[in-house]
């Protein structure tokens, strides 16, 4: 099979690999779509220390069963699926707790074990879910980012009629926009340098969306709010910078919720006086524990043509896909690797 090998820092070795012998438990998937992540590219970095190398990468995937473990009884070859990467103990504290994303003995599909930038990939059946006949892998493949964006949601407490301000535009931050609008969101006002994710972002359901290079966000949000504030304000960034004005665009009680990922040594500065006096809530969302059934449900609504920008082979993985989202080239902001 042909598949993408991550060998160590910026080091992906294409070639063809043998096809994955799978045990009782487990699915040999033929892959029909896989997404290029913001992981897979700090993985190629070099900078996740809990990427196991050599692992084939991709965790964004969707596909169809080519055959099937002796124990498993409930998905048969031929049933189309999705594919949630987080795999857990259900032993740990954590699992026992209602908090199984900080499993301790946590393994994940296309880091500590091999993924979806391949033709074939072995998963353990706790990690399918069967897709509708009517999804398209296209959307299939978004399945596992949208239930990211999901628990970020359910983790703001989002009321119906909330002011929402979403801070970048890429993939992720345009999902946020998609699915506020759908579960409520009043106001959604988005910061984003790019013209082309702006003008997405309004396709999207976005009320209003700007340049922070052009226009004072701050003095938007207030215009926007009647001079309060937003209820709720997202970084969809990863940048610091982004992070530290958060603050400043939410009213009393407010709330400020932190999904972009950060170089884990950054720091930001935020005067605790705020938080006491004005009683803000600042909140972290991490990966999508118990989002999965909500995703699938609303995948099939969802508007993806221009979200996934690009499709490309798996030998155009590294130049045009982990370095064109990188480079934030012009027109990317999604990429698929298909196979199909």
């Amino acid at each position: 099979m042909l598949a993408a090998k991550f060998l160590g820092r910026r080091d992906v070795r294409i070639d063809d690999y043998p096809v994955p012998k799978i045990a009782d438990d487990e699915l040999l998937v033929r892959v029909a779509a896989c997404g290029v992540c913001g992981t897979d590219i700090h993985i190629y970095e070099g900078e996740v220390p809990l990427a196991k190398f050599p692992v084939i990468a991709g965790h964004e995937f969707s596909g169809t069963v080519e055959k099937v473990g002796s124990a498993v009884a409930d998905i048969s070859a031929g049933d189309k699926v999705v594919v949630e990467p987080n795999l857990f103990c259900s032993r740990c504290h954590y699992c026992r707790t209602g908090k199984k994303h900080f499993c301790v003995n946590w393994q994940g599909i296309g880091l500590t074990r091999d993924g979806g930038f391949a033709e074939f990939a072995r998963i353990p059946r706790q990690a399918a879910y069967v897709m509708p006949e009517s999804l398209s892998f296209t959307k299939g493949a978004l399945f596992e980012p949208v239930a990211c964006v999901l628990h970020g949601i359910e983790r703001t407490k989002m009321e119906p009629g909330s002011s929402v301000v979403v801070c970048g535009a890429g993939s992720i931050g345009l999902l946020f926009v998609h699915l506020l609008k759908r579960l409520g969101a009043g106001q959604v006002i988005v910061s984003e340098p790019d013209k082309t994710k702006r003008e997405i972002a309004l396709r999207l359901g976005a009320n209003l969306a700007l340049s922070p290079k052009e226009t004072q966000l701050k003095e938007a949000v207030m215009d926007r709010t009647g001079g309060f504030g937003a209820d709720i304000a997202i970084d969809a960034s990863g940048l610091p910078e982004v992070v530290s004005s958060l603050v400043d665009l939410v009213q009393n009680t407010g709330t400020v919720l932190i999904f972009g990922v950060s170089p884990e040594d950054a720091r930001i500065k935020v005067r605790p006086f705020d938080i006491y006096r004005r009683e803000l809530t600042i909140l972290g969302a991490f990966t999508n524990p118990y989002t999965n059934e909500a995703a699938l449900n609303l995948l099939n609504d969802i508007d993806v043509d221009p979200i996934v920008t690009h499709q490309i082979r798996i030998e155009q993985l590294v130049e045009d896909g982990i370095k064109a989202v990188h480079e934030k080239r012009s027109g990317v902001i999604k990429v698929h690797v298909v196979f199909e």
